[in-house]
C-alpha cells in the first residue's frame, strides 16, 4: 500500500473544499476584527478529517452494496476504484474513515476548550452528518440537505465562530451560500448515477424529481447564490469587493446549461461538473479575497 493510492481514495484533490470554507469563515471574522491563527489551523484540519470520514464511508459503503461496480467511473462519479482493484480492503478504508473521526473528535474538544460551549452542538452536529451520512441521509431523501449542511453550512459557521462564538448576520448569510453551493455539488453530481443510486437502495432528488425538474432545481439555487452575494453587498453588510464572487459567473450559466443535458452523454455533462466545481470553489475563494482585500486596505 503507497501513499498515492491513500490520496486517491481519500479524494485528496476535493479536500479543497473544507480548507476553503475555512478560509471564508476566517476571513470574515479577521473582517470583523476577530482572528486566532491557532483556532483557525484547528478547526481547518477538523474540516479535513471529518470531509475523509464522508469520503471513506461513502467508498466503503457504495463498495458493499455494488454502487460502485455499475456506475460509469469519471473524476466526479463511480468512487475510485481502488477497493475494486483490489489495491486496499474494504476494512482498511473503514479504519481509516473511524481513525480520522476520532481525531476530529479530539481535536474538537481541544477547539471548544479553547473558544466557546457554543460551539458543542455545532461540532456533535457536523459529526453526525460526516458519520451517517451516505447509510441514514442519502437512503432518505436528505442526502443534499446533510451535504449542504455538514459540508457548507456548519464549516463556515464554526469557522468564523471559533474566532467570535456570536454569528453575525453577514456570517449566516455566507453560510447559507456555501450550504447552497454544496447542495448543487452533490445534486449535479447525481444526475449521471441515476440508475446506480436506484439500485444500490438511495433515494435523492435526482431520483424523486426526475433529471428535468432537478436541473431546474439546480439552476435556480445555483444563481440565488450570486442574489445573495448582491444583496449582502447592497445592504452594506459585505465590502463592494466581496462582488468578486461574481467573476465565477460563466462557469455558472455553463453548469446550469449542461445539467439540462443527457448526463448519459459523459463529454458533455462532464464539462458541467467540472464547470460545477470551478464555481463552488471559484465564488467562495474570490468572495473570501474580497474580505481580506478590503481588510488590509481599511484596516
Amino acid at each position: 500500500m503507497s501513499l498515492k493510492v491513500w490520496m486517491v481514495e481519500i479524494r485528496a484533490p476535493f479536500l479543497l473544499l473544507p480548507v476553503i470554507l475555512a478560509i471564508v469563515g476566517g476571513s470574515l471574522a479577521l473582517f470583523d476584527g476577530y482572528f486566532d491563527v491557532i483556532n483557525f489551523l484547528l478547526f481547518t484540519a477538523v474540516l479535513i478529517l471529518l470531509h475523509i470520514t464522508v469520503n471513506t464511508l461513502n467508498e466503503y459503503y457504495d463498495h458493499k452494496t455494488g454502487i460502485d461496480r455499475v456506475t460509469r467511473r469519471t473524476m466526479f462519479n463511480g468512487g475510485t476504484g481502488i477497493l475494486q482493484a483490489g489495491l486496499l480492503t474494504p476494512r482498511q478504508v473503514l479504519n481509516m474513515a473511524i481513525g480520522c473521526f476520532v481525531i476530529a473528535a479530539v481535536i474538537s474538544v481541544i477547539v471548544v476548550s479553547r473558544t466557546d460551549l457554543i460551539l458543542v452542538p455545532l461540532v456533535v452536529l457536523g459529526m453526525v452528518f460526516a458519520m451517517f451520512y451516505t447509510q441514514i441521509f442519502a437512503r432518505n431523501m436528505l442526502g443534499e440537505v446533510a451535504a449542504g449542511l455538514g459540508l457548507g453550512v456548519l464549516p463556515v459557521l464554526g469557522a468564523y465562530m471559533v474566532h467570535n462564538p456570536v454569528p453575525t448576520l453577514p456570517c449566516l448569510a455566507l453560510s447559507v451560500m456555501s450550504g447552497i453551493l454544496t447542495f448543487n455539488l452533490l445534486l449535479l453530481n447525481e444526475f449521471p448515477d441515476l440508475e446506480a443510486d436506484i439500485m444500490g437502495g438511495r433515494r435523492n432528488l435526482v431520483i424523486w424529481l426526475g433529471t428535468k425538474r432537478a436541473a431546474w432545481l439546480y439552476a435556480a439555487l445555483t444563481f440565488s447564490v450570486y442574489g445573495i452575494l448582491l444583496l449582502l453587498v447592497v445592504l452594506r453588510m459585505l465590502p463592494p469587493l466581496s462582488l468578486l464572487g461574481l467573476l465565477t459567473l460563466p462557469f455558472a450559466f455553463k453548469a446550469a446549461s449542461m445539467a439540462f443535458t443527457d448526463p448519459r452523454k459523459s463529454a458533455s455533462f462532464l464539462q458541467g461538473q467540472k464547470a460545477n466545481v470551478q464555481l463552488i470553489l471559484g465564488t467562495q475563494v474570490f468572495v473570501a479575497i474580497g474580505l481580506l482585500i478590503t481588510f488590509l486596505l481599511v484596516g
